[in-house]
């Protein structure tokens, strides 16, 4: 059975090898996309690197589940861990044409947690990885998060869109940025480019790599309505469950973004 840095190699080797497929399927034009029933989009390159990603996974790790987006979505009841796998994670944007979309591969434990991550984002040349209670590393460099603004006072927040209306008309203390790509976002928590997401949409696969690289940078990451994903349940199918989250870079950060959504959720009734 692989042990942790037999995974944590497995996540990189499968995140790179996916990417650099992607790279090939690119083009700046964009590619044919479809819509799905939950209104986003999906692409031939999103269900063959799926594909891919299984194939790989499964001939390093072929007692463990696999929990991904184009296809396998239920943890199965007998097994004791799992790989959560985003096979293109910012189809909208591979889908028009942008270059920020990645590859996101994590590995939950049997604890339900994450484990082990990569995310890799081929045209930006950015390995990400994680390991819980080691670190967080950006091409092999440690990452730390920004605990507070620079001295210029002027700080960077991501969105993930769609936020409910409250929430985009809420006073925000910050540039809003949404990239289109909800690992990357979280990810540049982690680096230290943006103080916290507020991400309103995502699934298990957009947040389980994204979450290890934010917490292992020294971050934190918490549902501001409902429920979180994490521990994950063996024997749920997590096809339809989404969550509300916040990834901020230190406690501090966390206290004032939940302000300004508690004032904005309080303060309309739309």
């Amino acid at each position: 059975m692989p042990n942790t840095q037999t995974r944590f190699d497995l996540a990189q080797a499968v995140a790179r090898q996916v990417g650099a497929w992607l790279r090939v399927q690119f083009h700046p034009q964009g590619v044919p996309a479809d819509r799905k029933p939950d209104h986003t989009l999906v692409t031939q390159a999103d269900r063959e690197a799926d594909a891919l990603a299984q194939r790989l996974l499964r001939a390093a790790d072929p007692h463990a589940a696999i929990i991904s987006e184009e296809a396998n979505t239920a943890w199965p009841p007998n097994r004791d861990g799992a790989w959560v796998v985003d096979p293109l994670d910012g189809t909208h944007n591979f889908a028009f044409g942008l270059p920020l979309w990645g590859v996101s591969v994590a590995y939950v434990a049997a604890d339900g947690y994450p484990l082990v991550a990569a995310a890799y984002f081929p045209l930006l040349g950015e390995m990400y990885t994680a390991w819980r209670g080691r670190g967080a590393w950006l091409n092999g460099q440690p990452l730390r998060t920004r605990p507070q603004a620079p001295e210029h006072g002027i700080a960077l927040v991501g969105v993930c869109w769609p936020l409910p209306r409250p929430y985009r008309q809420a006073r925000w203390p910050w540039k809003l940025r949404a990239v289109g790509s909800g690992v990357w976002a979280q990810a540049l928590v982690a680096r230290g480019t943006l103080l916290a997401v507020v991400d309103c949409a995502p699934k298990v696969w957009d947040a389980a790599a994204g979450t290890l690289l934010v917490e292992a940078a020294g971050g934190i990451v918490r549902p501001f309505a409902g429920e979180g994903f994490f521990p994950l349940q063996p024997g749920t199918d997590y096809a339809q469950p989404r969550a509300r989250l916040v990834a901020a870079a230190g406690s501090e950060v966390l206290a004032r973004v939940e302000q300004v959504l508690a004032q904005a959720a309080g303060g309309s009734s739309a």
